[in-house]
C-alpha cells in the first residue's frame, strides 16, 4: 500500500513538474510589443508574438478601446515611421479588441528587422493608421 501512494505522489510530481516546464518553454518562445497610437485615434495596446515550432507563429493583438471598430491589421514591410502600404502578412481584423492569427513563418523571421505591425481604422478607411509597433531584431 505505501509503495502504490509513492508511486502515485511521484508520478504527480513528475506531471507538475512537466506542465510547469511546458508553460515556462512557451513563455520563453513568446515575445511582446506595444503598439504605439497613430494619427489621435487612442488606440493602445500590444501584441504577442508566440514560436509554434515547424515554422509558425501565433500573433495575438489586445487593444484598448476594445469597442473600436472593426480594425483590419497586417504585418507590414518597413516601420511604423516608412511603413510600405502592401501588407506582407495578412492578420484576423481587431474585432471587440481583440485579434489571434496563425502565420506560416518563424519568429525569427519576423524579428529579423523591417517589420511593423499595423492597425487600420476600418476595412472602408485603410489609410488612416490607429496603432503601429515595429518589429525590432
Amino acid at each position: 500500500m505505501r509503495r502504490a501512494r509513492r508511486t502515485a505522489v511521484t508520478f504527480t510530481w513528475i506531471g507538475l513538474a512537466l506542465a510547469l516546464s511546458a508553460c515556462t518553454g512557451q513563455q520563453a518562445a513568446g515575445r511582446a510589443v506595444e503598439l504605439a497610437t497613430l494619427n489621435d485615434s487612442g488606440v493602445t495596446g500590444s501584441a504577442v508574438l508566440t514560436d509554434l515550432g515547424d515554422g509558425r507563429t501565433r500573433v495575438e493583438v489586445d487593444v484598448d478601446p476594445a469597442g473600436h471598430p472593426d480594425m483590419p491589421a497586417h504585418i507590414h514591410p518597413g516601420t511604423c515611421v516608412n511603413l510600405v502600404p502592401q501588407p506582407r502578412y495578412p492578420l484576423q481584423n481587431v474585432i471587440d479588441g481583440v485579434s489571434t492569427t496563425e502565420l506560416e513563418v518563424t519568429l525569427e523571421e519576423l524579428f529579423a528587422g523591417d517589420l511593423a505591425l499595423n492597425l487600420h481604422f476600418s476595412p472602408e478607411d485603410f489609410g488612416t493608421y490607429t496603432a503601429c509597433a515595429d518589429l525590432n531584431p
